[in-house]
Order: structure tokens, then C-alpha cells, then sequence
């Protein structure tokens, strides 16, 4: 009996043991307790089914299937694919929504769940540009576009930048040298610009992070086939090897530069080599300047090599060296011209030469025909910037120069020196006997107003007016306060003005220097961005 008893006990011991295996079998399934995204960031402006990134859920149970869902879409801009895959729904715009929240659910097997919000980020997309270009390409002002090398848009390419793009540079490529953008010889760029769009060439620091606001990156050079004076008639801007300028097609057309604004540049791009912030070697006439700005380059503002190219409405503001440098026989028109030296660092407005291997007579002969500009000198004769003379003009330069207004000079306003058989004179009738383009005519109805050593220095053919146009503001420098260059309303600058040439580009004007009583600088220029208008 009493083993009878045992053996039913064990029996119903065994029973209730097999029974609890299975309650704790169909309890034994867990939960997820965690969900991973591998991305939570996206570029803006990207089509519909982009990826942003891949789902995973944490589970303390090996070999389990997840099933995703979004719970919220974010206002419908994104969807899964393929269960996990994070994708797009629409085309996503920083500008508009930087950041998404959306809410996503993972279920196990069994139907067990999880949620997890999640905050999708928004992007600039990055565009990381060097070495060659050897098609047409377009950079887009949707996209964060960044020099990181010097970059040679080639023969038979054409580069187009949108309206309103800025373009970054890096410090360096790596190897201690300065990015830079380089137009070749039959390539061409387009960058039309509009006065609410302006196109940007700047550094990718931020002012607080810059040691100096110059020389922070390369700059901009475009290179044509128009002549020049070079014994060759071919010429290499220093610190690019290899890729000449020069030819014998003064029409040439290397594209539109229109509200293009290259800020904090000038940084070594060879060996010791400064570029200066727009370089033009042998630009044909056929290419469009204008509504173009400099600023704070740590080398010249445009320098013009040789060629034909005419500027329209430029300016040059706070460079390290001279803000308006031509020769190699630059033969073009110019108006509408500003410089504005400062006190810190600047040169000369001008410095402008024409002589080759040692020949003062060396043809094409430098001849510049430019109207209506302000040149606007350092301020003080305490000055810190070396910059002897507002406007240099020699070696061998021929060229005319009318409505030109000259102030504030820390010593001379314009010196000439170093001529060839060039004639020098302020007599119109004297310049046109001599013939284009062998005659240095300076106006007699410019203005040079209160420059520390006089108005001229070796020049005692050149006169000028000795009065003041009463500019409304040149306070502040690189310091701060308003710059403001308007002449007076109805003062001198509107009197005795010269007639430009009448060959249909010139516009004739009222008034002398590069301003009437609006301001062209107004909307787009760094003094505009600064509030300094």
C-alpha cells in the first residue's frame, strides 16, 4: 500500500512538474525593449525614396523577426521600404523644417511591441569640389558647396553656379596650398548673379574663427585668349604651372560674372605665391563683368593681365594690396568704379603699368579707358597701410581717365613715373594727336581732394580740381560706422563732368566718380550685409 502510494505521488509530482514546464514555455516570450536607426540624418533637396537610414530592434530573444511601422510619418515626409529602410515621402528643405520627429513600432512574432520616437535632421548637402572639370556642370544654390583643392574647370567645359549660391573654400588642400576655382583657356563660367542672389566665393570659417579676414582661402582666376603683351604672346599666372593665357582673339568669351562677390581670400596658391581675389589673364571682351565685389583679399582686388575685358559697376573693398592692378598691355573700358584702400592693410587704389622684358614701349601698350570712378585713399597720414599714393601710374601706361574722384589720401594722390614715348597730358587735343593708344590722359576736371602730399607727384603735364565733393560718409574704415561714397547733391561732382566715349557701352552721366545719389552697392555688397550703407 504504501508503495502504491509513493508511485501516485511521484506520478502527480511528475504531472504537475510537465504542466508548469509548458505554462512557463508559452510564457517565455520577451518584448523588444530597443529600436536603432543607423542614420538620423538626410540631405535637403533630395528626391522622394532617399534613404535616411535602417532600423533594428533590441531583443532578449535570439531569432526573432521584427516587423516596422510608422506610427507617425512626420507629416507624411517619410515611409518605409522593404519593413526597415527609412525613406523619404518629399523633397525636405532645411530652410523650412530642419529637424523631423516621426514614431516607429516594432512587433515581434508574437505581437509583442515597442515604440521609440526618433528626430531626423535635415542637412545642407555637401559638395565637395577639386581637381578637373571636363564637362558642363551646374553648382546648385541648394547645396553646401566647398573648395577643397584648386579646381580647373577645362577647354570646352562650362561651369554655371546658380543664383544665390555661396561657394566655401578650405584653408588648404592638405598640402600647405590655398584652393582656388581656375577658368582655362576656351572653358567657360557662368555665374549670373542678381542683386537679391548675389554669388558668394568666401572662406568656410567664421569670422570668429579667422586670425585675419584675409587670406583665408585662394581665389578667383579666369584665363582667356585675348592678347597681351608677354614676348610669346603667351604668359602662366604665378603659382599655377602649366596652364597658360594669352592669344589673339580680343573678342574672346569666357562668360558672365554678374553680382559675384569673392570675400577673405588671397592665401598662397604656390610657393609665396598671394592670388589676388578676381585674376583676368588675357580676357577678351566678349566675357560680361559686372556688379562684382572684393573684399578683404589679402593680395590685389582685380589684377588684370593683358587682354581686353571690361568692368562695369566693381568694387574693391579693405585688400592687402593694391585694389584695381593692371598690365601686360589690359586694354579695356571701365566704369563705374570704386575702391575704398582702409588704414589697416591696403595699398594702392591703382597701380597700373604696362612695360615687358624691360621695354617701356612694349606692345600692346597698357591703355585703360575708364570713366566714373571713386578712389578712396586710407584716410590719415598715421596711417598703418603703406600705401604711398591712391593711384600709381607708370611704366610705359597709356589710358584715359575722366570723372574720376580721388579723396583722402595718406600722402600723394596720383604719382606717374617711368614712362616710354607715351604722351602725358591733361589737354584732350594733345592725346588725340598722338593716336591710340600712345597718350596718358588724366582730366583736368577730376577731383583729387585732400590728399596728405598734394594731388600729383612727376607728373607736371597732369591737373586737376582741387575741391570737395562732399562724399556722405567714410567713417569707420575697417573699424566700423557708415561708408557711405554719394557725392553731395548738386556739388562739384556734378560739375564740369567729362563726356564719356560715345561707342555704345560708356553711359553718359551728370556726375563725376562712380555714384549718383543712389547706390549700387545697396542690397548685395559686404558694406550692405554689415549694415554699413
Amino acid at each position: 500500500m504504501l508503495k502504491k502510494t509513493l508511485l501516485i505521488t511521484a506520478i502527480i509530482a511528475l504531472a504537475i512538474a510537465f504542466i508548469g514546464c509548458e505554462e512557463d514555455n508559452g510564457d517565455s516570450n520577451n518584448a523588444p525593449t530597443d529600436i536603432d536607426l543607423s542614420d538620423a540624418t538626410v540631405a535637403e533637396n533630395q528626391p522622394p525614396l532617399t534613404e535616411v537610414g535602417t532600423f533594428s530592434a533590441v531583443d532578449e530573444d535570439s531569432g526573432e523577426e521584427f516587423t516596422f511601422a510608422l506610427v507617425d510619418d512626420g507629416d507624411g515626409n517619410f515611409t518605409l521600404v522593404d519593413n526597415n529602410k527609412l525613406v523619404t515621402a518629399a523633397v525636405l528643405d532645411k530652410d523650412v523644417q530642419a529637424q523631423h520627429t516621426i514614431t516607429v513600432q516594432v512587433s515581434d512574432s508574437e505581437d509583442e511591441t515597442f515604440q521609440k520616437n526618433f528626430t531626423i535632421t535635415v542637412t545642407e548637402n555637401i559638395v565637395e569640389i577639386s581637381g578637373s572639370i571636363t564637362s558642363d556642370v551646374t553648382w546648385s544654390a541648394d547645396d553646401y558647396l566647398l573648395l577643397t583643392g584648386q579646381t580647373f574647370v577645362k577647354a570646352g567645359a562650362t561651369l554655371t553656379i546658380e543664383p544665390g549660391a555661396t561657394i566655401y573654400s578650405r584653408a588648404d588642400d592638405g598640402a600647405g596650398l590655398a584652393p582656388a576655382l581656375v577658368i582655362e583657356r576656351d572653358a567657360r563660367i557662368i555665374a549670373n548673379g542678381r542683386v537679391d542672389a548675389p554669388i558668394t566665393f568666401t572662406t568656410e570659417l567664421t569670422e570668429a574663427e579667422m586670425l585675419d579676414p584675409r587670406g583665408n582661402w585662394g581665389g578667383l582666376i579666369i584665363l582667356g585668349n585675348a592678347p597681351i603683351s608677354t614676348t610669346g604672346g603667351e604668359n602662366f599666372i604665378e603659382g599655377i604651372e602649366g596652364v597658360p593665357y594669352g592669344g589673339n582673339n580680343p573678342s574672346d568669351d569666357s562668360g558672365i560674372l554678374r553680382y559675384v562677390r569673392v570675400w577673405h581670400g588671397g592665401r598662397s596658391i604656390g610657393q609665396d605665391n598671394e592670388i589676388n581675389g578676381i585674376t583676368l589673364g588675357g580676357v577678351g571682351s566678349g566675357t560680361t563683368i559686372e556688379y562684382c565685389e572684393v573684399a578683404f583679399n589679402l593680395d590685389d582686388g582685380f589684377e588684370l593681365f593683358g587682354g581686353t575685358v571690361n568692368l562695369k559697376f566693381c568694387d574693391v573693398l579693405f585688400v592687402g594690396d593694391d585694389a584695381f592692378d593692371v598690365d601686360e598691355g589690359y586694354q579695356g573700358k571701365g566704369q563705374f568704379l570704386y575702391a575704398m584702400v582702409g588704414s589697416e592693410a591696403g595699398n594702392r587704389a591703382h597701380e597700373m603699368d604696362s612695360k615687358t622684358n624691360g621695354d617701356l614701349d612694349s606692345q600692346p601698350r597698357s591703355h585703360p579707358v575708364w570713366y566714373n570712378v571713386t578712389l578712396v585713399g586710407s584716410g590719415s597720414a598715421t596711417a598703418t597701410a603703406d600705401n604711398d599714393q591712391v593711384a600709381r601710374l607708370r611704366e610705359g601706361l597709356g589710358g584715359e581717365f575722366g570723372n574720376y574722384i580721388v579723396v583722402d589720401g595718406k600722402d600723394i594722390g596720383v604719382r606717374n613715373s617711368d614712362n616710354g614715348s607715351e604722351v602725358v597730358t591733361s589737354d584732350w587735343p594733345t592725346a588725340q594727336a598722338a593716336g591710340y593708344p600712345n597718350y596718358l590722359y588724366w582730366s583736368p576736371n577730376n577731383i583729387i581732394f585732400n590728399c596728405a602730399g598734394g594731388q600729383f607727384k612727376d607728373a607736371p603735364n597732369f591737373t586737376s580740381l582741387n575741391v570737395d565733393p562732399q562724399l556722405a560718409s567714410l567713417d569707420g574704415r575697417e573699424t566700423g560706422g557708415l561708408i557711405d561714397p554719394r557725392p553731395a547733391a548738386g556739388g562739384a561732382a556734378y560739375q564740369n563732368v567729362d563726356d564719356v566715349p560715345n561707342d555704345g557701352w560708356f553711359v553718359q552721366t551728370s556726375f563725376k566718380g562712380a555714384f549718383d545719389q543712389s547706390n549700387w552697392l545697396a542690397g548685395w555688397s559686404w558694406l550692405a550685409e554689415k549694415g554699413r550703407l
